[in-house]
């Protein structure tokens, strides 16, 4: 809908007007092609070939986005960039996946991760980034002093906030009730805790909690949490930010349950192997 007409009336976007744009090629095109956010409009480069314009104006089109040429300038001055690489896109707000969604119909040992007040737009993209690489099956945020979705955090995440399902909750202490109640244990990221993560048992079902960058995760929730977990340290600089410890605590968890798998498999090609003829 190359040049298509604007949509009239106020509409609820992604942050302030120059705010609520995505820019980058990679990131706005796996926003298109992931079809769950739907752009309003997408302004092109007047500088793109043609190929690249028929590119994006046929993913614009599947979700129902006018597309608009633009002067590489022009495109500049709206999205506070020049980092946009002849592609931006104007948002609304981002559709977080409903609570119930997520824990109902759960995996049988599912994966959650649960964020405590991640402010930073970079840490918290690259949370989500990583939880779309370790497979989490849900991703938890509260709505107070928690970073909001933005074109900072999409960019961040490489597009993987595309993929993740993220949903929004107003309180995170009644949330870990309630996947207690679910059988799913709490563990948090803690660098005084007293157990390294390599010691603890994630072959159940898991919500990983990862604290706001400066006070760590809020008293209410941690006492909820069934462990506390650190990440063994041997530089002089005794920190890792969120974004790389929940990073490394994901790795650790999906390498515990794929070796508990490789070993319940040779079990049973063994126990197969072993059987008596004619069995």
């Amino acid at each position: 809908m190359v040049g298509g007409k604007r949509q009239r009336g106020r509409k609820p976007l992604m942050g302030s007007h120059q705010k609520c744009w995505l820019w980058g090629r990679h990131v706005v095109l796996e926003t298109l092609r992931a079809g769950r956010w739907k752009p309003y409009c997408v302004w092109v480069s007047a500088e793109f070939d043609e190929a690249m314009r028929q590119q994006v104006t046929a993913a614009a089109d599947r979700c129902g986005a006018c597309v608009e040429v633009r002067e590489p300038a022009e495109i500049t001055r709206r999205c506070g960039s020049d980092e946009h690489q002849g592609l931006i896109a104007q948002m609304p707000p981002f559709p977080y996946y409903a609570e119930a969604g997520l824990i109902e119909p759960a995996a049988e040992c599912p994966l959650f991760l649960v964020l405590d007040g991640i402010q930073d737009p970079f840490n918290f993209g690259s949370l989500l980034r990583a939880a779309d690489v370790f497979g989490v099956d849900g991703v938890f945020v509260g709505r107070r002093n928690q970073s909001a979705v933005s074109a900072q955090v999409v960019r961040s995440s490489a597009g993987a906030i595309n993929h993740v399902r993220l949903a929004e909750v107003s309180d995170l202490c009644e949330l870990a009730g309630r996947l207690i109640a679910k059988g799913v244990a709490l563990v948090a990221a803690d660098g005084d805790a007293e157990l390294e993560a390599s010691e603890q048992d994630f072959s159940r079902p898991t919500a990983l909690v990862i604290g706001n960058e400066g006070s760590g995760i809020q008293r209410d929730l941690l006492a909820k949490c069934s462990e506390s977990v650190r990440i063994p340290q041997y530089g002089r600089v005794s920190s890792l930010n969120a974004a790389m410890a929940g990073g490394i605590l994901l790795y650790e968890i999906c390498r515990q349950r794929s070796l508990r798998r490789g070993a319940s498999d040779g079990l049973s090609r063994t126990a197969e192997h072993t059987k008596p003829a004619g069995d």
